[in-house]
């Protein structure tokens, strides 16, 4: 098994899922996760028990505002839109022209991201996630780079702790050159920096990630950001173009939905 973005995934998915449940303090109810799907062209559930259903983009919108209790989110009753794509992390051994002068160790780690246009579209994976997280306040949108390197390691039981996601708030840049660019790391609990102009940003873990999703979710507005999240995928890519933006990012989207028994 090689070591893809898909496979990383996948690995790291359930264990995701679980810590999201037992730190937010859910109770008993039902947790479902969602997964736009691009050839059949709806959203793909899943419940706890792996049941499969479907949803259009239309009605999960619809789930998304009636899920409100007293016009406002609650630990009981909520959708939760976020962007987590996932990169091979690259270990270096030898420093190439892109290493930044703050990179000592040997070795660092680099993610390659993917800043060459789209020929339909005209934009990269890049600029689609950074306009994403520009024009959605308080939008959750990350680079989940896993410290995994060896095939092996898919095996065993997903550690969390060896996964950071940077904070694409922290991103100076668009990158919309069609250059090559770069998140590094020093070491592998390092803070990430942003090439090829190298600027610091910022990584939390999955814990820190769930602490501020349980801080922000019963805030004023967090449902309006939501709302407005899926308006945002549904238009066009570009103007008079039939592709949504949802199409192009649907990979990294995740939408988790709890209600608790009896609503």
């Amino acid at each position: 098994m090689s070591i893809t973005e898909t496979v990383l995934e996948m690995h790291y998915h359930n264990a995701i899922l679980e810590q999201f449940k037992s730190n937010l303090g859910l109770g008993k109810g039902k947790f479902n996760f969602y997964k736009y799907s691009t050839s059949r062209e709806c959203f793909v559930g899943f419940d706890q028990a792996f049941v499969q259903s479907n949803l259009s983009p239309d009605s999960l919108f619809k789930q998304l505002k009636d899920s409100a209790l007293n016009n406002g989110y609650s630990l009981n009753n909520f959708f939760l839109g976020m962007f987590f794509q996932f990169k091979v992390v690259q270990e270096c051994r030898r420093k190439s022209k892109w290493t930044p002068t703050t990179v000592k160790s040997s070795p660092h780690y680099r993610v390659k991201l993917d800043t060459q246009k789209n020929m339909n579209t005209g934009f990269s994976q890049h600029e689609l996630l950074y306009s994403l997280n520009q024009n959605n306040s308080g939008s959750f949108v990350y680079y989940a780079c896993p410290m995994l390197f060896e095939q092996h390691e898919l095996y065993a039981a997903p550690d969390l702790k060896t996964l950071r996601l940077a904070d694409l708030k922290t991103c100076p840049s668009m990158y919309n050159d069609n250059d090559r660019h770069f998140i590094y790391f020093d070491q592998q609990n390092s803070t990430p920096t942003w090439c090829s102009e190298p600027v610091e940003g910022k990584s939390i873990s999955v814990d820190e990630l769930i602490a501020d999703v349980k801080q922000k979710l019963g805030s004023e507005g967090f449902r309006d950001n939501q709302e407005k999240l899926i308006d945002w995928l549904n238009e066009p890519v570009e103007e008079n173009a039939k592709e949504k933006r949802l199409e192009y990012l649907s990979e990294s989207l995740v939408f988790i939905q709890f209600s608790s028994e009896g609503e």
